[in-house]
Formats: C-alpha cells, sequence, structure tokens
C-alpha cells in the first residue's frame, strides 16, 4: 500500500514548477490542503457552522473513544453539540466531511 506522499508525487506529475528547495510545488500543495483537511479542530477553539455536519471524535460516559456525525448548535444553555440525535457525549475533536 502506497503513503499519502507517494500518492501526491504520482498526481502532482508537473514539470517546471519547483521551489528554491528543488521541491515539486504542486506535491506540496497538495499535501498541506491533504492535512489541512485531516487534521482534527479543538471543540473549544474552532467551531464548524452551525447545522453543519461533521465528523466528530467523542469519549462516551464510559471513557471510550468513538467517532460519529455531529451538529453543532450554540444556544447559549446545555451542550451546544449533537451527535446522531445526543447531546450526552464529550466532543474532543472535529473535522469536516469533505
Amino acid at each position: 500500500m502506497r503513503t499519502v506522499e507517494e500518492k501526491a508525487k504520482e498526481y502532482s506529475n508537473s514539470e517546471g514548477l519547483y521551489n528554491e528547495h528543488g521541491e515539486i510545488l504542486l506535491y506540496m500543495g497538495y499535501l498541506a490542503g491533504y492535512k489541512e483537511v485531516t487534521r482534527w479542530r479543538d471543540p473549544k477553539e474552532e467551531f464548524p457552522n452551525i447545522d453543519e455536519s461533521v465528523i466528530v471524535k467523542y469519549r462516551t460516559a464510559k471513557n471510550v473513544e468513538k467517532y460519529g456525525i455531529g451538529k453543532y448548535f450554540n444556544l447559549g444553555i446545555g451542550n451546544p453539540w449533537t451527535i446522531e440525535g445526543s447531546t450526552s457525549r464529550k466532543i474532543i475533536g472535529w473535522r469536516p466531511i469533505e
């Protein structure tokens, strides 16, 4: 199985687009975009658009880490996150659905 970097190099096989360090710019842009999309956002620092479905990482009452689809509704009361209909889970990260 190929790594993300190997796939990016294959898909960005362009000539003449190098920076001063000899790196392929298209490849670097692809990698930067990939890393931005796949990074987990801190739910205390960054928020998705209201009522937008996102992938969430959360902990259950038994402290088990799970993943699901959630939405953010900041109504000013209670937990602003809902995960598959439940508001009792602790969100530890989120990322957009691309």
